[in-house]
């Protein structure tokens, strides 16, 4: 493989990888997941890497209940404070 194909095929790839991240975010804004471009990307690259799919699910869900109380919106706080 010369260094043009490998320069094409590494375009491609690019190109395949963006298109896959557009769709997914749409997805993901449609079904309501709340992910991020760059959640999703690196989702991607975990999975490229042999992370099971079902596993990195499981992780994100945890992950989200742990941090649920801490992005709560706190009740404003008056500053009055009554005795």
């Amino acid at each position: 493989m010369d260094a043009y194909t490998s320069t094409r095929d590494s375009r491609r790839q690019t190109q395949q990888d963006s298109d896959a991240t557009d769709v997914l975010g749409q997805l993901s804004m449609e079904i309501g997941a709340g992910l991020t471009k760059s959640q999703i990307v690196a989702a991607m690259a975990l999975m490229r890497q042999g992370v099971n799919p079902s596993a990195l699910v499981a992780i994100t869900q945890e992950l989200r209940r742990e941090a649920q109380p801490a992005i709560q919106p706190q009740q404003p706080q008056s500053r009055y404070q009554y005795k």
